[in-house]
């Protein structure tokens, strides 16, 4: 039999004890970015080609956006109660060190589920469900990648410095260079292949936003 469990928002409240996931509790958490952490993705996107439409693959550089739970007693979070600290002095060195905090009561991205002896908390884009109770979940990565590049779009993680996208090309550089020995392997040619295209990929994006900026976000939505 499959139960599907809806979150309570982040504000706590009252849990419906008649419904319990079954998991463990864990720590809240929040998510963060440094202005150096980049990611190249793919997207699928719906381009108009005449009268009809077509599917085109396209890259875009995005923030590496990262997790961290906040567990009392690890760097220097103070407990309140249970499982809940106080994260202010963390995140005060964080933000010092460069990193942009994205508080959760802001921008809303976790659901907690009451579970026994406490509460479990999750990213909105991870679905939970029990099958004979067992817990399945499932995360929507298109769906964070797509949020991430809205905090660009809508300029929460500003400002962007391209230099950092540059690097990742000269990674895809030495990539290619370690390679070129082997390139008579038709694996190794492949992979070859695949490092070269997504170099000029990465270039066309930096391309792209010298000349638009962050507009060309505007085209995941």
């Amino acid at each position: 039999m499959s139960n599907t469990f809806t979150p309570q928002p982040w504000a706590p409240q009252r849990a419906n004890p008649q419904q319990v996931l079954p998991e463990p509790p864990n720590h809240p958490f929040y998510y963060k970015w440094h202005p150096s952490n980049w990611m190249f993705h793919y997207f699928d996107l719906e381009v108009q080609n005449g009268k009809s439409s077509k599917i085109v693959k396209k890259g875009f550089f995005l923030p590496n956006i990262r997790l961290e739970y906040i567990v009392p007693g690890v760097n220097g979070i103070h407990q309140v109660s249970g499982e809940l600290g106080n994260p202010g002095s963390r995140i005060g060195k964080l933000q010092q060190d460069g990193w942009i905090y994205l508080n959760p009561e802001r921008f809303q991205y976790i659901n907690v589920y009451p579970v026994r002896g406490g509460r479990y908390h999750s990213p909105i884009w991870e679905s939970v469900r029990t099958v004979g109770n067992r817990v399945i979940k499932k995360f929507d990565r298109e769906a964070f990648r797509k949020w991430s590049a809205k905090l660009v779009l809508d300029g929460t993680l500003s400002p962007i410095e391209s230099h950092f996208w540059e690097l990742q090309t000269i990674t895809h550089q030495k990539t290619i260079d370690r390679l070129a020995s082997s390139q008579h392997i038709p694996e190794v040619k492949i992979e070859m292949n695949q490092a070269y295209q997504i170099k000029d990929d990465m270039i066309e994006c930096i391309q792209r936003f010298e000349s638009n900026g962050i507009e060309i976000y505007r085209e995941l939505f």
